[in-house]
């Protein structure tokens, strides 16, 4: 019997697509972070990676949506991070824009993975 919930992913098909989804920003980011390259700051990493990590952390808290277990999510953190502070300042950025943008990326993956803990915690 199929389910049913006034949302827009209230249903068995639309549960469905939101798993292909984050799956599907689950394998983005992974790419982009197993990738140096791409990882940077100029390349996929602001463009992609931090939008993916973002619109995974939004579909998981709002529609409770499978996220990654907290310890992958802590890898990909403490691998951007630490490429983040070895190369933001050849970006050219302030001092204001580096710590505020480092806080904003530090919030996202931390937001990220409590919802990790809070689901497979269960």
């Amino acid at each position: 019997m199929e389910t049913f919930a006034e949302h827009n992913f209230g249903n068995d098909q639309a549960m469905e697509y939101l798993s292909m989804l984050t799956a599907k920003l689950v394998a983005t980011i992974t790419e982009i972070i197993a990738d140096p390259e791409r990882m940077e700051l100029d390349e996929d990493g602001e463009g992609m990676l931090m939008p993916s990590v973002e619109i995974l952390a939004l579909l998981c808290e709002r529609y409770n949506a499978m996220p990654p277990k907290p310890a992958t999510v802590h890898q990909w953190s403490q691998k951007y991070l630490k490429m983040y502070d070895h190369c933001i300042d050849e970006i050219s950025a302030d001092a204001d824009f580096k710590v505020a943008r480092r806080k904003v990326i530090d919030h996202t993956f931390r937001w990220l993975e409590g919802l990790g803990e809070s689901y497979w915690d269960r």
